[in-house]
């Protein structure tokens, strides 16, 4: 008798919550080279993570009991050989992704499973961007109703929302909206007492119930001599991959590298760019503008119109191979800091924005 299946694919690329725990019965689907209906066990394995998200993996060697829960990340691959493996639990971790399995009968004997080659993938061109500010927070609000999404013309744009009285919000202030996996970033441009504007379309339905705002400062151009001022970054639910960091200084001092900006002989403290989980790893400390140059390498000043002001700008890339090879990768708790140890009210704005995209 001919065999019925001795090598079963399983793949779901668009793995919602509904689909969630998916149940792979191996020993049933697969049967031996002869067909005598025997039910065999997996002796060759890969899973393979297709979509932008996590998944959870536990395997079980009876049909009943499963072992440890492993986490699958975005892309990455796991293969099993000579296992046993009678069924296989994949369960949904909160966004919609993909997965795919190939199992082998044990009667094929041992196999070497490579799923989708090597994942040299530099850049995830799929996912969404992130381009967002480093920010310290000066105070706090809430929403008093959801807010409206933007439609896609320019009648339905939307520039208000409704804050709960004694939100303090005033004109010019900055703000971030976050909720869940989103984060909306904009100026206020007018208060009418809880109807507040803002200079750009209102692109999520941020649930009053779940949402918080914060009064943010961008502007890293302040007193951190006395007590340190943390500015930061951080993930929502879905982790992200900072690529680059970009600094922006503007003053009316001209600048060298012997100046941090416009700032003679440079700072006695620095700025710092730490990063900050479980553990605490400082990665550099910027004195003058050369600090830029030797740790970025990619710096360069503008001269002042005659009316203008000075500036320089520097550029950190984390990912490439001709770079530093890595990306930073932020999730849960994480924060990627710049802390702030010096007097530098002198400057006219110092701004620095982190881009990169999320897992």
């Amino acid at each position: 008798m001919a065999s019925v299946n001795v090598y079963k694919v399983y793949e779901d690329r668009n793995f919602t919550a509904a689909d969630s725990p998916a149940v792979l019965d191996i020993s049933t689907d697969l049967e031996t080279i002869s067909g005598n209906g025997e039910n065999q066990y997996g002796n060759s394995l890969g899973i393979t993570n297709t979509g932008k998200y996590d998944i959870t993996v536990e395997i079980s060697m009876d049909g009943t009991t499963y072992g440890e829960l492993q986490t699958l990340s975005s892309k990455s691959t796991d293969n099993i050989n000579s296992a046993g493996v009678k069924k296989m639990r994949i369960t949904h971790q909160g966004n919609d992704t993909g997965y795919q399995v190939k199992a082998y009968s044990r009667v094929v004997g041992d196999a070497m499973l490579t799923n989708g080659g090597v994942n040299a993938s530099i850049i995830d061109n799929d996912t969404e961007p992130i381009d967002t500010l480093f920010a310290e927070s000066t105070g706090s609000f809430t929403l008093s109703a959801d807010t409206v999404a933007s439609g896609l013309t320019s009648g339905t744009l939307v520039y208000t929302f409704s804050a709960t009285a004694g939100h303090g919000l005033v004109a010019t202030d900055e703000i971030l909206l976050a909720s869940a996996d989103r984060s909306f970033l904009a100026e206020v441009t007018n208060v009418a007492t809880n109807t507040i504007t803002v200079d750009r379309p209102i692109d999520f339905a941020y649930p009053s119930a779940s949402t918080f705002g914060l009064i943010i400062n961008t502007n890293l151009a302040v007193d951190g001599s006395t007590t340190p001022r943390i500015f930061k970054v951080q993930a929502g639910l879905t982790p992200i991959f900072i690529r680059r960091v970009v600094f922006n200084i503007v003053d009316g001092s001209s600048m060298d590298d012997t100046t941090f900006g416009g700032i003679i002989g440079g700072l006695d403290n620095g700025v710092v760019m730490r990063f900050v989980n479980s553990f605490q790893k400082t990665i550099f400390n910027f004195k003058t503008n050369g600090d830029f140059a030797q740790w970025a390498y990619d710096l360069a000043y503008s001269d002042k119109r005659p009316s203008g002001s000075y500036g320089v700008r520097s550029r950190i890339t984390f990912g490439g191979v001709e770079k530093h090879g890595v990306v930073l990768e932020l999730s849960g708790l994480d924060e990627l800091q710049l802390v702030v140890q010096d007097d530098l009210t002198d400057l006219e704005s110092f701004t620095v924005s982190a881009q990169g995209n999320k897992k």
